[in-house]
């Protein structure tokens, strides 16, 4: 038993140097862009230049978290980000800017995904119309 806690908490600090070196790269790959092309970069996936760094430089939640609670709640994060790609990038944009990516993480660890997720999320009334319409769940 000693022997799996030891090994899972050597992956999550794996996977947690992983994102820190990820996140470097990303912002210093964005500090040395020029600012026309930081925004060329930011029009290409419907943003503006903050957004975009903004994105970049956040928490796992967009990434991680926001395709993981769609999943949960049988929504397939892929669909959505190829049917409605302005919808999913303000999802995308709007948990960039979360203060409650920690929260969300451990709902989400717990299989928690839906109760008082509008309490702290502010992507809960679109999630909630993505999974429903006229009555039925959208997959």
């Amino acid at each position: 038993m000693m022997v799996e806690q030891a090994s899972e908490f050597l992956a999550r600090l794996r996977q947690t140097r992983r994102r820190a070196v990820s996140k470097r790269r990303m912002i210093n790959e964005l500090a040395s862009c020029p600012p026309s092309e930081l925004k060329r970069i930011a029009s290409d996936v419907g943003l503006n230049s903050d957004d975009l760094v903004r994105l970049c430089c956040s928490h796992i939640g967009p990434s991680e978290l926001l395709p993981q609670r769609l999943h949960l709640l049988g929504v397939d994060p892929e669909f959505v980000r190829h049917a409605a790609p302005t919808a999913f990038r303000d999802l995308a944009r709007v948990c960039a800017s979360c203060r409650a990516s920690r929260r969300c993480a451990r709902d989400l660890a717990r299989g928690d995904v839906q109760a008082e997720m509008n309490a702290y999320c502010l992507n809960g009334p679109t999630i909630d119309a993505l999974t429903v319409r006229d009555g039925r769940t959208v997959q």
